[in-house]
């Protein structure tokens, strides 16, 4: 048998997928009187308001996907405070690992100095080049790239990234003589 719907027939066919009924009235009750507190146990939790709410909205939404089985609960804000909790404990230990994995590349990273202005000026003047010759010479001179790469990457011929670079020296040095 098809499983389309026929506009003059009185039944509609069965659906391989479970239509449930959830009473959203009595989950609007439990979000609205439920959400104030949920917002102050994770902001005491995480210490952050944005990130408190973010936390409390995904468990409204545990909770409405559950909501056929915990409407029967006794107190389902109960379980939503269990869901949060966990959330905010998740949140707290992700922070913790993301702290520890900063600080040991912090530890490990060589101090750079700054750029010099000469080359502040040099890269201020490549960005003001046309998009090929700005390419070809950013990836020669800051990528590191052969003539032969440039011109794979760009997709012209060598002799096309040679001449450009060399009218992109030529602009450059006048620029940067002023």
């Amino acid at each position: 048998m098809d499983a389309t719907f026929n506009p003059g027939t009185t039944t509609m066919p069965a659906s391989p997928i479970p239509i449930y009924v959830v009473d959203v009235e009595k989950f609007e009750d439990l979000y609205r009187r439920e959400y104030p507190n949920l917002v102050a146990v994770a902001r005491a939790l995480t210490g952050d308001h944005a990130a408190s709410e973010d936390l409390v909205q995904e468990t409204m939404v545990k909770t409405f996907l559950h909501w056929r089985r915990l409407e029967r609960y006794d107190r389902p804000g109960a379980w939503c405070l269990r869901v949060l909790t966990n959330a905010c404990r998740d949140r707290w230990r992700r922070r913790q690992l993301e702290r520890r994995f900063v600080d040991g590349h912090r530890a490990s990273d060589l101090s750079v100095d700054a750029p010099s202005l000469e080359l502040i000026e040099f890269w201020a003047a490549v960005r003001r080049l046309p998009s090929r010759p700005r390419l070809v010479v950013t990836l020669y001179y800051a990528g590191d790239r052969t003539v032969a790469e440039v011109a794979s990457i760009v997709k012209v011929p060598e002799g096309t990234v040679k001449s450009d670079l060399a009218r992109a020296r030529v602009v450059l040095m006048a620029e940067l003589e002023r």
